[in-house]
């Protein structure tokens, strides 16, 4: 199962604290069970320009990117609800820290 996979989907994390740059640590090294998913960038409302060799882009970017294929939400809980709404009414994939939403 050591394997290269066939496909990896594009992967955006959204907020740059604690959870997310645990996130972006380990999407830089992935877990063999996660190797199917490839770092694109992260979304702040803080202006970082990049992280670790990893650039920032726009949450208008990264909605409307035929790159980005996945959100991983690690912003503020009480941002989930809407961040979630927009990706996924971007037709992308949500993975999502918790409480999904207050």
């Amino acid at each position: 199962m050591n394997a290269e996979p066939e496909r990896k989907f594009g992967v955006v994390v959204v907020g740059v604290g604690r959870a997310g740059s645990v996130r972006m640590r380990d999407l830089r090294n992935p877990h063999p069970s996660s190797a199917f998913l490839n770092l694109i960038g992260f979304v702040s409302r803080r202006e970082l320009g990049s992280i670790d060799g990893v650039q920032q882009i726009s949450l208008e970017d990264a909605l409307s990117s035929q790159e980005v294929e996945v959100a991983y939400i690690c912003s503020e809980s009480s941002s989930h609800e809407d961040y979630i709404r927009q990706f996924l009414n971007a037709g992308k994939h949500v993975l999502v820290e918790y409480p999904m939403t207050l």
